[in-house]
């Protein structure tokens, strides 16, 4: 019987080679998913001047890599809700936010004794970040005579078109906005409050925003005389050197904190935990509040000096559980009243 011959050696060098290499870069994948999984991703629709510095601290004290996202609030939800590779939820209002708490970790920070009272009676599931008050903007150079201190001075007919506004359905800083007209000019009942926003989106004349940072890089342009903004973005402005001047409303100001959210998917949740505790520690809340215009949710960091006192703000009380069941619905009847069906 003829027997067969065995592969030459060259041939076993060659499969040799081909299953060392398949093998080389297979390990080089492997290593470069675990790279990537180590870590922390975080997404957020803060705005990126004031993200920078704090990831960059976080990461030189912790030596956690985080893989930064930004987005829209609406956006970034959804990533949460539908994408398990996310792992924090980094901004948002407690009251666009609020009706996703099912989709959270629960976890209380180490910090939460320092909160103030009005921060730390919480779902467990959310930690408190800033206090987010909303404010309108407008445009020292094209202003002209036109005195604008509140919503009703909006409806003035040489301000239509002239005047940004971002869609509340996507924007949290533009849902919060909303939620202030509807508070503020239906003197308390938000029900009432819908007759000054069919007048309001007569003035927009067609104009809606895709994003907040539309709002105050638009009104800080020229683009538009006033916009509906949060305090924050506009101090970034004021130190930018804009000639922008902030309005806190005098028919009063709704202030909401915005939080951080671990996802209940999470895979980092240890290195999540060390990032709400540092994002929440007295050290970054005394940067955040000395040099980036947000107010401390801790008793014990002193007030910015970016900012108006407190005292000196006419604020609105919320029914919070209200807002957050009713979101959806007064988003769509915004939408369409604006003449836009939503997309959320």
């Amino acid at each position: 019987m003829k027997q067969r011959e065995g592969l030459p050696i060259w041939a076993i060098i060659a499969v040799l080679l081909v299953v060392a290499l398949l093998g080389g870069i297979l390990l080089n994948l492997n290593k470069k998913n675990t790279e990537s999984s180590d870590k922390l991703v975080v997404v957020s629709p803060h705005p990126t001047d004031f993200m920078i510095p704090l990831i960059q601290e976080f990461e030189n004290e912790t030596g956690i890599e985080v893989d930064l996202r930004s987005c829209g609030t609406s956006e970034a939800i959804r990533s949460m809700v539908d994408d398990e590779n996310i792992d924090v939820l980094w901004g948002g209002s407690l009251l666009s936010v609020g009706a996703y708490s099912e989709f959270f970790y629960p976890y209380k920070s180490v910090n939460r004794a320092m909160f103030k009272d009005d921060f730390k009676d919480i779902d467990g599931r959310i930690t408190c970040f800033s206090n987010v008050p909303s404010v309108i903007i407008v445009n020292e150079d094209i202003i002209g005579n036109t005195q604008i201190e509140g919503y009703e001075d909006l409806l003035a007919e040489n301000l239509k078109g002239k005047i940004a506004y971002a869609n509340p359905g996507k924007s949290s800083s533009a849902f919060e906005h909303l939620v202030n007209i509807l508070y503020a000019m239906g003197d308390g009942n938000p029900e009432a409050g819908w007759d000054y926003v069919e007048k309001f989106i007569d003035q927009l004349n067609g104009i809606l925003l895709g994003s907040s940072s539309e709002v105050y890089e638009g009104v800080a342009a020229g683009k538009y005389v006033a916009g509906l903004t949060f305090e924050e973005a506009a101090v970034t402005m004021l130190g930018k050197g804009k000639h922008i001047r902030i309005i806190y409303m005098e028919e009063g100001v709704v202030s909401t904190p915005d939080g951080i959210y671990i996802s209940k998917n999470s895979t980092n949740i240890l290195k999540a935990e060390k990032f709400v505790d540092f994002m929440t520690s007295a050290g970054t809340q005394e940067f955040m509040a000395g040099n980036l215009g947000r107010r401390s949710v801790r008793r014990d960091v002193s007030a910015s000096e970016l900012v108006i006192p407190d005292n000196e703000i006419t604020a609105i009380d919320v029914d919070r559980d209200e807002v957050i069941s009713k979101k959806d619905e007064w988003n769509s009847k915004f939408l369409a009243l604006f003449g836009e069906d939503s997309d959320e």
